[in-house]
């Protein structure tokens, strides 16, 4: 039956599913625009099935040609937001990384704010079951309990080779079959009319759902990961032996011999071809047409007691046809958000060339450099090309001034990371000189040697674009980066490594992100306005990006980072943490990072309709172009990494980072600080 003509046997039904988004979309965080999108799908993206069960149950004993009564609308809304709850809890528990073909709710906004996020939906359900009436709050809590408990038995039998078809089926029944049941139900009683016409759309219900149950089971193993909307076979994946496999296995030995935790892709899929040619699949199929039937038997009573016309039996079952014939699954088109590379946003040679001729010529006249070859150091030699890539609409001046920032900073990195600097005396004095300099930037500017001169330069530059408020928050960012720089000479010192809970705050301290995400707002021209820089999902992008880069970083540069005793690379704490050998290490440290970048990708293709569904106004304006601007810098973000900060150069550049430590060490003893 098509939606045309489920739409003409039930007219007011379209109508009243919009009554039921707008009950939904109320389930939201008062006063808290932001954070609306979190509680509810994308336009057009949910088909509702539950609600429109309840609401065809009402019709069917009430009347297909009239509106439903507001009791039957809210208890279709109430029957949704339980779904959505539950959705939301599963795919934190299974850690899902899609939904319905779009990036899941807890990879978007991270597992912490979905999980509350379930607790909202199911707790507003809730108050409107209450307000209907006791009856349907303690049938729907029934269900609950009974769902959950369902849940608790399928996760305790994971992996459980010796798992029966009666527990299966009881396992269906208690975490599909019942929402669906209590949907029809919740529906029927609103009409008013006896209990058994209340229990014959239940029973129907509850039949229904075991058939889309297997159904979907079936799909799991038969479908394509686009089809589906989430990864196909992630059933054998993840332990969850369903009725195709539960067949197969008492007709297959080789399948048991390949079911256990940690399969290979490749070993998944010879356990799903086995199970597709044994026949076990179409058995299932066949369990499901029974169910269907018994289900539709039901509706048969219904008729034959003059509790449901024709017309709105027909029409009931037709649409659980075309349910059941699609799987309840139609995956939209997923949005993709190209992989940041360096290939991606070229620089133009010539512009390169220029601004690293102008880049030079600015290292030699503040003494950053000695000599000519010492400012084709490969470490300063990248910032003009990496500068380009980061800003890639910038002019050259924009680029030089970008560029002699970046240079800084790295130069700054480099003094605390020198193999040279043995002394942790040397260390306290060497942060406290920069400091001083830091803190003089933007009223006094300093002057003396090499490293004041260009800092002071730097910054003379970026005084002119950008803000009073952001340029104290900058150099407040760069003063905690010192202490935290610091921190980390005197633990490579020592010889300290430390635990996994403390290697990312002390990881991200050290690596100056906050410094770097400073860097981005230069690009912006302006501050980010604090209604989009605070935004919890922009929060989220940034510490999802920081932590997958950091990571990757830790990975590019761990030979060097073990050679010098680097004591915040996470494959060098997990390895001290865990005991586990260097190559398990890498191997964790890897996925971490896939994950991560996976993660960003999600967000960023999310964002622009969670953007779109939140109030409209100037914070949603500029959060679209943070978006756009977020992924234009992505590539040159990327290319950073590229940048061989152990690089020496031939004559042995690290004189030049002795060199200039200690003209500041000297310049520290002149000011009188040390004393």
């Amino acid at each position: 039956m098509t939606p045309e003509s489920v739409s003409r046997a039930f007219p007011a039904l379209e109508s009243d599913l919009d009554r039921v988004r707008e009950i939904v979309g109320m389930a939201d965080v008062p006063s808290r625009s932001e954070l609306a999108p979190l509680t509810r799908q994308p336009a057009g993206h949910r088909h509702l099935i539950r609600p429109t069960l309840a609401l065809l149950s009402y019709y069917v004993l009430a009347g297909p040609g009239r509106a439903a009564d507001v009791r039957a609308v809210k208890a279709a809304a109430a029957v949704e937001l339980l779904h959505m709850a539950s959705l939301y809890h599963d795919d934190v528990i299974d850690d899902a990384r899609q939904r319905r073909g779009r990036p899941s709710v807890n990879i978007v906004w991270g597992a912490r704010l979905a999980v509350l996020a379930g607790d909202l939906l199911f707790i507003s359900a809730s108050r409107i079951l209450s307000e209907l009436g006791r009856r349907e709050a303690l049938m729907v809590a029934e269900t609950a309990q009974r769902t959950c408990s369902g849940m608790i038995a399928e996760t305790a039998d994971r992996f459980l080779l010796s798992r029966t078809e009666e527990a299966y089926l009881e396992v269906t029944g208690a975490k599909t079959a019942e929402l669906l049941s209590v949907a029809c139900r919740l529906g029927a009683m609103q009409a008013g009319r006896d209990p058994e016409a209340e229990e014959d759309l239940a029973r129907f219900g509850w039949h229904l759902g075991l058939a889309y149950q297997v159904r979907d089971d079936i799909l799991d193993l038969t479908a394509t990961t686009g089809e589906l909307g989430k990864p196909a076979n992630s059933d054998i994946v993840e332990g969850v032996y369903t009725l195709p496999v539960i067949r197969a296995l008492g007709r297959e030995p080789a399948l048991a011999r390949l079911l256990r935790r940690g399969l290979t892709s490749a070993d998944a899929e010879r356990a799903r071809q086995l199970v597709l040619s044994c026949g076990a699949v179409e058995e299932a199929r066949q369990v499901a047409d029974a169910q269907m039937e018994t289900a539709l038997r039901r509706l048969d009573l219904l008729q034959l007691r003059g509790l449901a016309d024709p017309r709105s039996r027909e029409g009931l079952a037709g649409y659980v046809r075309s349910v059941m014939s699609s799987g309840g699954r139609a995956a939209p088109a997923p949005v993709t958000v190209p992989a940041p590379s360096p290939a991606s946003s070229p620089v133009p040679a010539l512009a390169k060339e220029r601004v690293q001729e102008r880049l030079d010529a600015w290292l030699l006249d503040t003494g950053l450099a000695a000599t000519p070859e010492e400012a084709r150091h490969p470490r300063w030699n990248a910032m003009a090309s990496t500068a380009a890539r980061f800003w890639p609409d910038a002019d050259d001046e924009q680029a030089e001034t970008l560029a002699r920032w970046m240079l800084v900073i790295a130069v700054v990195d480099d003094l605390f990371d020198e193999p040279g600097l043995a002394d942790p005396g040397e260390i306290v004095r060497l942060r406290h000189r920069l400091t001083l300099l830091v803190r003089g930037l933007d009223d006094t500017p300093p002057a003396g040697g090499a490293v004041a001169t260009a800092m002071a330069q730097a910054w003379e530059r970026i005084r002119l674009i950008q803000p009073p408020s952001w340029r104290t928050r900058a150099l407040g960012h760069f003063e905690e980066w010192l202490e935290a720089a610091e921190r980390e000479a005197c633990h490579r010192l020592s010889g300290f490594i430390p635990s996994l809970r403390d290697q990312f705050a002390l990881r991200l301290g050290s690596s100056g992100a906050p410094v770097f995400l400073d860097s981005v707002e230069i690009t912006y021209g302006r501050e980010f306005e604090p209604a989009v820089r605070d935004h919890p999902l922009f929060r989220r992008l940034i510490d999802v990006a920081t932590a997958a880069a950091l990571a990757e970083n830790d990975l590019r540069t761990l030979d060097e980072d073990e050679a010098v005793g680097a004591p915040y690379n996470l494959v060098r704490v997990l390895r001290h943490e865990t005991g586990c050998t260097r190559q398990e290490a890498i191997d964790e440290v890897t996925r971490q990072v896939e994950d991560g970048f996976a993660q960003v990708d999600a967000i960023l293709a999310s964002a622009p309709a969670i953007l779109r569904s939140a109030d409209g106004g100037a914070g949603s304006v500029a959060g679209m172009g943070l978006l756009r601007l977020t992924q234009k810098r992505l590539p040159g973000w990327r290319t950073l990494h590229d940048i061989d900060r152990y690089s020496r150069s031939s004559a042995g550049s690290e004189t030049y980072l002795t060199r200039l430590r200690r003209e500041l060490l000297v310049e520290y003893a002149e000011t009188g600080a040390a004393r």
